[in-house]
């Protein structure tokens, strides 16, 4: 009976903690509360997160990890964003590669003999 009584308890609490209310909201993890107007250095910047919400702002993450709001607006914000933006695309333009594509002219017979007929 303990047995069967643990094994309930433990249904119940997996149930509870699993199964959200009608009508809840689940808050987001990354929202900004203040903004700074200290200037970032741009080369410490790796990425960034445009934040819709309560108040506009703009999410710099450092190479550490960091996370700093600014004012979207805001000239050295604007900067910063552009220098990521252009190392982002700078960095994805060298990655990819022209893929080369086999010849056509050439024909498989029936067989898996190819054969030197070409396609007009």
């Amino acid at each position: 009976m303990k047995l069967f009584l643990l094994a309930f308890l433990c249904f119940c609490g997996l149930i509870a903690y699993t199964v959200e209310g009608v009508g809840s909201e689940v808050m987001k993890r990354r929202f900004c509360v203040s903004l700074t107007s200290k200037r970032i250095p741009v080369n410490s910047v790796k990425s960034y997160i445009i934040e819709e919400g309560s108040m506009r702002a703009v999410i710099f993450v450092t190479r550490k990890g960091i996370k700093i709001c600014a004012d979207p607006e805001v000239s050295w914000a604007k900067g910063v964003i552009r220098a990521v933006d252009s190392r982002t695309t700078k960095r994805n333009l060298t990655q990819t590669k022209p893929t080369s594509q086999p010849s056509t002219d050439r024909i498989m017979s029936i067989s898996g003999k190819p054969t030197s007929r070409s396609v007009a």
